[in-house]
């Protein structure tokens, strides 16, 4: 495992438990905690780093067998999985707050679907 895949899953990781902690944060604001959101959510955080684990274990493979490609999957997983927390911590940042709706950096995340006012 090099620096940059090292990083990478360093920064997906911490994404991953923001984004668990963020859906607590607005279940608890929204006064809806429910144990069964709870657990799904976190088998979907599980799913996500089965994934990451299946990059690191195919880059293994490619530097020992010839696969017939070599493509640097556990950072791409890494930076997809990171890209989908990303966006979800934001939205539970504005139904926690929803003034935030109207923030220009997050206006940068709308899209016409989202907003259509654009």
């Amino acid at each position: 495992m090099d620096k940059t895949q090292a990083c990478a899953m360093i920064v997906t990781l911490t994404l991953i438990v923001g984004d668990y902690i963020t859906g607590v944060v607005k279940a608890i604001a929204a006064h809806d905690i429910n144990s069964e959101k709870m657990r799904t959510g976190l088998w979907h955080k599980a799913t996500y780093i089965f994934a990451v684990s299946l990059g690191v274990l195919i880059d293994f493979a490619q530097q020992h067998i010839d696969l017939g490609f070599s493509v640097p999957i556990a950072t791409a997983a890494c930076i997809w999985i990171s890209l989908t927390e990303i966006t979800s911590i934001l939205e539970n940042l504005v139904e926690i707050n929803p003034e935030l709706a109207d923030s220009p950096v997050l206006d940068l995340f709308h899209t016409n679907k989202t907003n259509p006012n654009k």
